[in-house]
């Protein structure tokens, strides 16, 4: 009897060890059950998973393999609750896969997760998801909401332009929204600057021409309106501090995308409707 007890009981631990690696192999990005996205939680069967992260589908782009994936994440324990804690986020975004480095692979695929999450939050992908589990897990009294698309606006030999447009709301009177394009070079993982491309001068001067279309996103019904004179008076000022920006990178405050007839920029400049536009030019009118 005392066998078949000792037995049993192994069995049972053997189980539960496996149940746990199965998950934590099966939590890309996912500290559900086993860990936290810094790797460093002990696994327990008593947290409730916070997301989930679902591949939608695949398409291949100039032999390029895309997958659009997508998180998602609902809670919200007190329906009476007006703001806290409240959880509510569909965050869309692509990942490469079939490359032949795969630690450029990886690179390119963190890229391109942070830089939605980033636009939404300003926090990587890892920032935010361990807050989702706290959120759910922990009793951190967070009010979360964002959701965006994107659109791959260019696969070339050597790099990947896409595009993010959404909205967010952590809390006051008016939802944030957010429209950014990034491009990544697909041979280092590493993003590029819109002077990788073509000059900050000659940006400058198709800007000062009136060589260039205002983008608006679909999150901004009405197109873009506001006080016109200190709108004026404030993209002339951000002109102006572009020109006189000596870093060659410039952070990652003039993202940019290009395709094969225009290049798109992230143009910051700030009024008292939204912090940036996005400008469109010709590639032609770049030269």
């Amino acid at each position: 009897m005392n066998y078949m007890i000792v037995t049993l009981i192994g069995l049972l631990l053997s189980f539960n060890n496996n149940l746990c690696t199965e998950i934590k192999n099966t939590a890309y990005m996912e500290n559900t059950t086993c860990e936290s996205a810094s790797g460093d939680k002990v696994c327990t069967d008593m947290e409730k998973q916070a997301y989930i992260e679902t591949v939608i589908g695949e398409t291949t782009m100039n032999g390029l393999r895309i997958k659009d994936c997508s998180i998602t994440a609902h809670y919200r324990p007190n329906p009476t609750g007006h703001r806290i804690p409240y959880l509510f986020a569909s965050i869309r975004y692509p990942q490469v896969s079939g490359m032949e480095d795969k630690s450029i692979e990886e690179k390119i695929n963190k890229l391109l997760i942070n830089a939605v999450t980033q636009s939404m939050n300003h926090k990587n992908a890892d920032e935010t998801l361990s807050l989702f589990h706290n959120i759910v897990n922990h009793g951190f009294t967070e009010f979360w909401e964002c959701d965006n698309e994107y659109n791959i606006i260019h696969v070339g030999k050597d790099s990947i332009s896409v595009s993010y447009e959404g909205a967010s709301y952590f809390g006051g009177l008016h939802p944030s929204f957010f429209h950014d394009y990034i491009t990544i070079n697909l041979t280092n993982g590493e993003m590029v600057p819109f002077t990788d491309y073509f000059s900050k001068e000659d940006v400058i001067k198709a800007i000062r021409s009136l060589k260039f279309e205002l983008i608006e996103g679909q999150y901004n019904p009405g197109g873009y309106k506001g006080d016109e004179p200190k709108i004026t008076e404030g993209f002339a000022e951000a002109v102006k501090k572009l020109e006189d920006d000596t870093e060659t990178y410039m952070g990652n405050t003039y993202n940019f995308a290009i395709d094969d007839r225009s290049a798109y920029i992230h143009f910051p400049f700030y009024d008292s409707l939204r912090g940036y536009v996005i400008l469109k030019f010709s590639l032609d009118a770049l030269k």
